[in-house]
């Protein structure tokens, strides 16, 4: 259910209760039906806000999904999306054999340059500070030993 028919059910609710307990508050003498009516007008208010932003809303996100939708297709490269999930698939079958330490800050310089996520340099300290936490908690604090490969 779109995040418009969702709103305006609410809103459509909102207002037929309004209308029903407004109906009901006339019953009721002149002074007591004040507070009542004036806190059901705003609350029927609220409803018909609620339907306008809903329905401004829906009409700005599908401006938004059609500009995203173009910009989408002529961003995504499957060439660099296999070639990532074989680099993932490349660490996960060399860890035991050329283990945690060697293996996985090549991996995470190749991938953040790669990915263009950072400059070279924050690469390099991020891939050995990442490989010396994860180092730290699982063999030290965790007690959990990571694969040696070479260095057993």
């Amino acid at each position: 259910m779109s995040y418009l028919v969702k709103h305006s059910i609410g809103s459509i609710f909102i207002l037929i209760l309004s209308i029903v307990f407004f109906i009901e508050s006339l019953n009721y003498p002149a002074s007591a039906a004040r507070l009542p009516q004036i806190l059901i007008i705003i609350i029927a208010l609220l409803g018909i806000g609620m339907y306008i932003e809903a329905f401004m809303k829906y009409k700005k996100e599908k401006e938004e999904i059609s500009k995203a939708e173009k910009k989408k297709a002529e961003e995504l490269n499957v060439k660099r999306v296999l070639l990532f999930g074989t680099l993932i698939a490349l660490y996960i079958i060399l860890i035991d054999v050329i283990g945690y330490f060697l293996l996985t800050p090549i991996f995470l310089f190749v991938a953040l340059t790669y990915l263009k996520a950072t400059k070279i340099t924050t690469a390099i300290l991020l891939s050995i500070v990442f490989t010396a936490f994860i180092y730290g908690l699982f063999s030290m604090f965790l007690n959990i030993p990571l694969p040696m490969g070479i260095f057993s």
